[in-house]
């Protein structure tokens, strides 16, 4: 199979994940990238905003550096100084609220990660934009960041994930992986790494989605946690009146869903996947009953390919990734496309 051949070069292209897992690599990420804050290098970056206590960042990203045995930096990102000063000192009062307002801030993650992970090495950092996600961005390519952990908005359904504006930003912009928690994720427990991993496949694009396979199955293996595999076969609603029968839409689900499983049977044979790695068909109408038609792990990661748009190793989700993205109860892994 043609896509089996090319796998390890699109792994490569995709390597800013790949090589933080071994420990050669991890080595000598840290000597090319030197130290930092406070001595230790910084490989996991959170954003963390003000008031956004139950967007389960803090969670989601001691999980992610205790899985990655890596350091954590967490940002917070305050609104900058007016660049007209005011007779009144109005700037001057709002640049004091907004410096307090991000020290608080902070002060609220260290004791809450002191109780999520008492051991992990972790460094802070306020920093004053107008954009948080271009902030966060810009710390990470200071930091050479590995990933970029955020959570969902504050309004949205507690339990799922709710893209806001930072993070949607992030997944069509980012050139590094993208993790985003579910609103009000409670992580796997305090110190512990994911019991779990996901992988989603769109079967969009064969090679792609075999190379993302790889990562996912190399990360699984880092970890010592299964690795389980899934697609989607949505039905979609009835058309009235209908000139092919009303029972079209059930066909072509049931076709989709053999089409998957053709697939996966594939990949067996080729190597790409292994014999013990359980594969999921999420059948349903709709996206919502689709990903409710699979058991989900409360500990697990979902991890998901982006499709290429403008500048390679980009992140940027297709239609099927957005509706996957928008409908996981657990935490997603978005990669970068390229």
């Amino acid at each position: 199979m043609d896509h089996v051949r090319v796998v390890p070069g699109l792994a490569l292209r995709r390597a800013r994940v790949l090589l933080l897992l071994g420990p050669q690599a991890q080595q000598a990420e840290h000597t090319c990238r030197g130290e930092a804050e406070g001595g230790r290098a910084v490989t996991v970056l959170a954003g963390y905003a003000p008031g956004h206590r139950l967007s389960g960042v803090l969670e989601l990203a001691s999980a992610v550096a205790t899985a990655l045995d890596e350091n954590l930096l967490v940002a917070t990102v305050t609104p900058p100084r007016w660049n007209v000063p005011s007779l009144a000192r109005v700037d001057a009062e709002f640049a004091q609220w907004a410096e307090q307002q991000g020290d608080e801030t902070l002060a609220e993650a260290r004791s809450a990660l002191e109780r999520l992970a008492p051991e992990l090495p972790v460094s802070y950092r306020r920093v004053d934009h107008r954009s948080a996600s271009s902030a966060l961005l810009s710390i990470a390519e200071e930091t050479s960041a590995s990933v970029v952990v955020v959570g969902s908005c504050e309004d949205g359904r507690r339990g799922w994930v709710e893209l806001g504006s930072t993070s949607d930003s992030l997944v069509h912009s980012a050139r590094l992986p993208v993790a985003i928690a579910p609103r009000g994720y409670e992580g796997p427990g305090p110190g512990q790494g994911f019991s779990s991993i996901t992988c989603a496949v769109t079967e969009h694009d064969a090679e792609a989605d075999a190379a993302i396979i790889a990562m996912a199955a190399y990360l699984a293996g880092r970890a010592g946690v299964p690795l389980r595999l899934v697609t989607f076969a949505v039905r979609l609603g009835t058309m009235y009146p209908s000139y092919v029968g009303y029972g079209v839409e059930d066909e072509l689900a049931d076709a989709a869903r053999e089409h998957a499983e053709t697939l996966f049977a594939r990949w067996r044979g080729a190597g790409v996947i292994a014999d013990d790695v359980e594969t999921v068909v999420g059948l349903g109408h709709g996206w919502r009953a689709a990903m409710d038609s699979i058991a989900w792990d409360d500990a697990g990661l979902l991890i998901l390919g982006s499709k290429p748009h403008g500048t390679l190793s980009q992140v940027f989700l297709g239609s099927s990734a957005t509706k996957i993205v928008r409908h996981s109860p657990i935490p997603v892994l978005v990669l970068p496309a390229g």
